[in-house]
């Protein structure tokens, strides 16, 4: 908790960058009556997370200076009990937030870098005694020679990723000196996602065969819960990018949920989370056990959590929201609502781009939608537009997804791989299957 000087009884909360999933905390507790306050952040719009300002969103360097002091005292002003972080660039001011108000729920304050920046994230971990990938940082400004990248790549392949990130952008996998020096070079000599310096981490690549999961948590009073948990299918491209193809959910009793809901507990208590949504991605098979690959103390993005909600009646964003009830307004934390069954089986599918293409004409949203077990479908190709090869989740999310349901696994596979179909005839100008 902040340490309290004021004995007034919380009445609002602060959304830091509404952006992505974090855009539905308005709508959810305004439908609860609790008043809701909206800040924007330059790191959201270099990142490319918003164009344009959030409509009735205070702006924290415009109307604050920039300045977390003067933000914290005009939330003290507001009576504001509660702060959300709505995406990743909001983390490490939501932190500050929360460590400094009276009375908010806030998280382990020693380190706050841990929960936002991956070096200090895996350092973490190691200190803490929970398994974790082998991770050697390269600083801002330097890049390692032929030789010194020959050693970092003597267990080839290995990941190099930036430090301070989002989105899996600047994730590469390479295997050959050169291409190691290649990839720390783009992530040290250039500005960051948010515009910071990020360091380039160099990490041990989880051995074959390997499946990514993710695993959605709300955490409270003490207390880790899982709210969801997904499987990520993803290829590697030529360039050594890792690109997204498809999520599906699984069930809670379905292996190995068990055992990454109990990892996903110790790497949040190595983190020092005690209050808030986060969701990590976590690499695993039986003979390795679990390895984090990343971690973000916020909401499961791209609209995620409303899916998951659709899917099993609950979100860490739903759960979270109930908490803020609890906490703010005083009303009842419902003893169920910490956990999630999956009556149906469901998949989201991104697409995406071998090569760079023109769009030749913007697939039909209402013909994808027609189609079977098709829940929804967001399109954000434009027809004309040059699109380039697939190389992060951002650039599939610049093309569209799909949001799919079926009663069983193959039946879930076929309509994917026919919605997919469907979606890239239409992208290149060839005849669509019928309907």
């Amino acid at each position: 908790m902040g340490s309290s000087t004021s004995k007034r009884r919380p009445e609002s909360v602060l959304v830091v960058d509404p952006v992505s999933s974090g855009a539905l905390y308005a709508t959810l507790l305004g439908e609860a009556g609790i008043p809701v306050i909206l800040l924007d952040t330059e790191r959201a719009r270099v990142g490319g997370l918003r164009t344009e300002a959030t409509p009735g969103a205070l702006d924290f360097e415009h109307d604050f200076g920039g300045s977390p002091d003067r933000l914290r005292a005009y939330c003290v002003d507001n009576a504001v009990g509660y702060v959300v972080a709505g995406s990743e660039s909001g983390v490490g001011l939501c932190d500050f937030l929360r460590a400094s108000l009276p009375d908010c729920p806030a998280n382990d304050s020693r380190d706050s870098r841990r929960r936002w920046d991956k070096q200090s994230m895996f350092a973490a971990l190691a200190a803490d005694g929970v398994p974790c990938l082998q991770t050697t940082a390269i600083a801002a400004g330097q890049i390692p020679d032929i030789d010194e990248a020959a050693l970092l790549v003597a267990d080839a392949p290995v990941v190099v990723k930036p430090s301070i990130g989002a989105g899996s952008v600047g994730v590469r996998m390479v295997a050959a000196p050169c291409e190691l020096v290649d990839a720390v070079r783009s992530i040290t000599t250039a500005p960051g996602f948010f515009g910071d310096s990020p360091n380039a981490l160099v990490q041990e690549l989880y051995p074959h065969p390997q499946t990514e999961y993710v695993v959605d948590t709300f955490s409270h009073d003490g207390i880790h819960e899982v709210l969801g948990i997904n499987r990520y299918d993803k290829r590697v491209s030529a360039d050594g990018d890792f690109v997204y193809e498809r999520i599906t959910w699984l069930a809670a009793d379905e292996p190995p949920a068990s055992v990454l809901c109990d990892y996903a507990g110790a790497v949040l208590d190595a983190l020092g989370v005690r209050v808030g949504a986060g969701h990590m991605e976590v690499m695993y098979n039986p003979e390795v056990g679990p390895r984090l690959i990343d971690f973000g103390a916020r909401a499961h993005g791209a609209g995620q959590p409303l899916k998951t909600f659709r899917l099993t009646g609950t979100s860490h964003i739903h759960r979270e929201c109930e908490y803020i009830a609890h906490i703010v307004a005083g009303r009842p934390l419902s003893d169920t609502g910490g956990r999630y069954t999956l009556p149906q089986r469901g998949g989201i599918i991104f697409f995406n781009l071998d090569r760079p293409t023109r769009c030749r004409a913007r697939p039909s949203e209402a013909r994808l939608t027609a189609l079977p077990g098709v829940l929804d479908v967001t399109v954000n190709a434009a027809a004309g537009a040059e699109y380039p090869a697939t190389r992060s989740l951002l650039d599939s999310l610049a093309l569209g997804l799909a949001f799919i349901a079926a009663d069983t696994r193959q039946e879930l596979d076929d309509r994917c791989r026919r919605v997919r179909s469907e979606f890239e005839a239409a992208f290149r100008g060839r005849e669509p299957h019928p309907v």
